[in-house]
């Protein structure tokens, strides 16, 4: 039993008497729905980050988006505390309150459909309104991490 377990331990495997059987076989962990969630978003902003390297300000956008990214791959990996996920939601919560006009002057003089139209200098209100929804997915998907950490460290 003990060679199974630093066997186990070695590469990298959480034992848990849970997962050893009655013929103290060691049982792999499946990986959870959480981690498969946080690889998925992990990712996506990841996919985010480098398809904004060809727009007008990457810097600031690649910068949004990987964040986020790392962030979601630091809860995989059991990093994040909950002030390190705190300071990048109010950030971008801040920034998206600065845009708040764009897709108020959307829904006022466009439609939904001008969102994935080309932009035209009668509606400058669509690329801002493209802006506060990009960093709106930020926002929440923040939110729902800020959630999964603080319900951890209580």
């Amino acid at each position: 039993m003990a060679t199974l377990v630093k066997t186990a331990l070695r590469v990298n495997c959480r034992i848990e008497k849970s997962i050893v059987d009655k013929h103290n076989q060691v049982k792999m962990k499946p990986v959870t729905k959480q981690k498969l969630l946080c690889c998925i978003w992990s990712g996506l902003f990841a996919v985010f980050a480098v398809l904004q390297l060809n727009d007008s300000d990457p810097l600031l956008w690649f910068s949004a988006y990987f964040v986020c990214s790392g962030l979601w791959f630091a809860e995989i990996k059991g990093y994040n505390t909950f002030w390190t996920a705190q300071l990048p939601l109010l950030i971008l919560t801040f920034w998206m309150g600065t845009l708040i006009e764009a897709p108020i002057d959307l829904l006022t003089f466009g439609t939904l459909a001008d969102l994935i139209g080309e932009m035209s200098a009668e509606k400058p209100y669509t690329e801002e309104s493209r802006e506060f929804f990009g960093i709106a997915i930020c926002v929440a998907s923040l939110l729902v991490l800020n959630l999964r950490i603080y319900s951890r460290v209580d």
